[in-house]
């Protein structure tokens, strides 16, 4: 993968982007340049349980999608391909679009979402990261732009990665993957994202 850039030197709350399933790289660096990273690994005790989940089904087709996912987590159907996994004691998600409104290259998705957080409270750009990565799942390569950030909630702040992901190689944005949730899940949320980025196939 390409090496991350972030917004500003000061940003040290943490940057992670997935290197590999369970591990995140986290760091942070002036804007346009390379920055340092560090891995840190999410401890056992902060993972749940993870295994194949399967969403946007209809009773007379199946299942529309499949993501290995943490067990526990509670889904909720969105609507027009939008499904939410959430931990149920605590305030971290996961969720999906997988029929994006437009079909971007997945740069061009990552950068009008950064525009589109413009005026969010205390929104402070991390990163953004183009690359690819390997599927687990017979879909890849896949190319991906992950934005990261936080923003202020009330008197907290919420730390957030959005990934547009092309399948086979392909640039065109064909799903989007969102992960959010305190400062302090930033690690088992970058192995969230990482499972679920490897593991989601779309059928159709």
């Amino acid at each position: 993968m390409k090496r991350l850039t972030t917004a500003s030197r000061r940003s040290v709350i943490g940057l992670a982007v997935l290197g590999a399933a369970g591990m995140a790289l986290v760091g942070a660096g002036p804007a346009q340049a390379a920055a340092p990273v560090r891995v840190v690994a999410a401890s056992n005790s902060q993972a749940p349980a993870f295994g194949q989940r399967y969403f946007d089904c209809v009773p007379e087709y199946g299942c529309h999608a499949t993501a290995v996912l943490p067990k526990s987590w509670k889904h909720t159907g969105l609507g027009n391909g939008e499904h939410r996994f959430a931990d149920r004691a605590v305030p971290r998600m996961v969720r999906f679009d997988i029929n994006l409104a437009t079909h971007p290259g997945t740069a061009t998705a990552a950068l009008q979402k950064q525009k589109a957080l413009k005026g969010t409270p205390g929104l402070k750009i991390l990163g953004l990261q183009n690359g690819t990565m390997r599927s687990t799942n017979q879909q890849g390569p896949l190319r991906i732009s992950t934005l990261v950030y936080t923003y202020r909630s009330g008197s907290s702040t919420r730390w957030v990665a959005t990934r547009y992901i092309g399948f086979h190689g392909d640039k065109t944005a064909a799903a989007e993957i969102t992960v959010g949730g305190r400062l302090q899940d930033r690690v088992l949320l970058g192995t969230v994202l990482t499972k679920a980025t490897q593991s989601l196939a779309l059928a159709g």
